[in-house]
């Protein structure tokens, strides 16, 4: 197993992270560390609003960053899963990136 770094923009909504930390839990994933910000300059994620057709405001979209410990297998498995979770915008580790259900080849968070 090795440590993993998953990287998701969400949407800055009650109970988002409680999902996102209840999917690790239903599953039996370990969470090594975890990190969110709220995000205010959203000009880095112009790309995400051209590819999804949407915009942000400022503090509308938070980054939250999970250090976890899988193998490659479970890796894909969790950002399929993650994925499909509503207030989940983008998910990315350091092969793949999916922005609501497209998977991007290039990891561009």
């Amino acid at each position: 197993m090795n440590r993993r770094n998953l990287t998701l923009i969400m949407e800055n909504k009650p109970g988002a992270l409680a999902r996102v930390v209840g999917l690790f839990h239903q599953r039996g994933y370990n969470i090594e560390s975890l990190h969110v910000d709220s995000i205010e300059d959203i000009s880095k994620y112009h790309f995400i609003e051209e590819e999804l057709d949407i915009k942000f405001a400022p503090f509308e979209i938070s980054k939250l960053t999970i250090q976890t410990k899988v193998s490659d297998s479970l890796m894909l498995q969790i950002l399929r899963q993650i994925n499909k979770l509503i207030d989940v915008i983008a998910v990315s580790n350091e092969e793949s990136t999916y922005l609501k259900g497209v998977l991007i080849n290039e990891n561009i968070l």
